[in-house]
């Protein structure tokens, strides 16, 4: 790897080591890591590194900078894997709460003066929900056509018309949002993070790397925190739920129309989703018996999850100020 760096990026690596999934190295007192890169453009590099160029212009700490090669390219193949380099200062104590923290990285793009488009995703998720449901539901009919080959088979035909129940209701929650109520300012795109729990500033284990970024609503960080929160705890999540969005909205009070983009997001089984796709791309078995564990779990706690989502406006603590139109079928809160 030390000479691919020094062919790529004209960098003499000094020190190697590893920062959880990624290689890290040091090079002229500075700390860089090699980040996967699966999918990415370089039209979206170039609008991460804008938004990492803000941020640090702002003050935010611990924002990493995306490095070009030697070609002038954000991404390099190692050994056929797209990579991406990034100068990651140490992380650094955080001393805000990880609610106020998002709420300044949010207000940051919120105001950024550049027009980002390669990375942009607010108003999208209706679209993307639906192609992915499409994609998944024709899967679904093959197999059921086919019949099954394994348990995992078997219990991903049994559940399937209940997700699809699920998913088309949180499309149809997102249209009705868009019909029912008026954006503010708050509900302008700001800089938000794919999927915020894998970010590992927030444990504070890394910097803050760019490419973990998108363009989106608020609504897109908050949901998947608070999704993360369930799955480690079930209904014992249910106070930090509350302090996160107290945390949050000291800051940054949200809007009717951004409190129904959060339980929009909520409904959505993303879980099940990525379950499902990925057990049938895992070439593992391994991965295949792990996925089906996971799987097993996500049907064994279908009904609590239901509760959760019936008394949400109740655990967020919000139920008195805010009113989210109920989902019939979900038992009563």
């Amino acid at each position: 790897m030390e000479e691919w760096v020094r062919e790529q990026y004209g960098m003499r690596v000094e020190r190697l080591e590893r920062s959880g999934r990624h290689a890290a190295f040091w090079h002229r007192q500075e700390r860089f890591l090699l980040v996967p890169a699966d999918g990415q453009s370089e039209a979206e590099m170039e609008e991460r590194q804008q938004m990492s160029r803000y941020l640090r212009a702002k003050g935010v700490d611990g924002v990493g900078e995306l490095v070009k090669t030697t070609s002038g390219t954000y991404i390099a193949s190692y050994n056929g894997q797209p990579l991406a380099l990034v100068r990651a200062p140490l992380p650094a104590a955080r001393f805000r709460s990880l609610g106020r923290e998002l709420a300044v990285m949010h207000e940051c793009g919120r105001t950024c003066p550049w027009p980002i488009v390669a990375c942009r995703r607010i108003g999208q998720w209706r679209e993307l929900w639906a192609k992915r449901i499409d994609q998944m539901e024709a899967f679904w009919s093959s197999k059921l056509a086919s019949g099954p080959s394994s348990l995992f088979d078997r219990l991903f035909i049994e559940s399937f018309p209940y997700y699809l129940g699920l998913a088309e209701n949180a499309v149809q929650y997102v249209a009705d949002t868009e019909i029912d109520e008026e954006p503010g300012r708050i509900d302008y795109a700001a800089f938000c993070h794919e999927r915020l729990p894998e970010a590992k500033w927030v444990g504070g284990g890394e910097a803050k790397l760019p490419t973990d970024w998108v363009y989106d609503h608020c609504a897109r960080d908050l949901a998947e925190w608070v999704r993360h929160l369930y799955e480690k705890s079930g209904l014992g999540c249910q106070r930090a739920v509350r302090q996160f969005f107290q945390e949050y909205e000291h800051a940054a009070p949200l809007s009717p129309f951004a409190w129904r983009l959060v339980y929009a997001r909520l409904l959505f089984p993303l879980s099940y989703f990525e379950c499902v796709e990925a057990y049938y791309i895992a070439v593992d078995e391994s991965e295949r018996t792990r996925r089906e564990g996971e799987l097993r779990r996500l049907l064994d706690r279908s009904h609590e999850y239901e509760r959760f989502l019936a008394s949400f406006a109740k655990i967020a603590g919000i139920s008195n100020r805010i009113r989210l139109p109920a989902v019939e079928w979900l038992p009563p809160a």
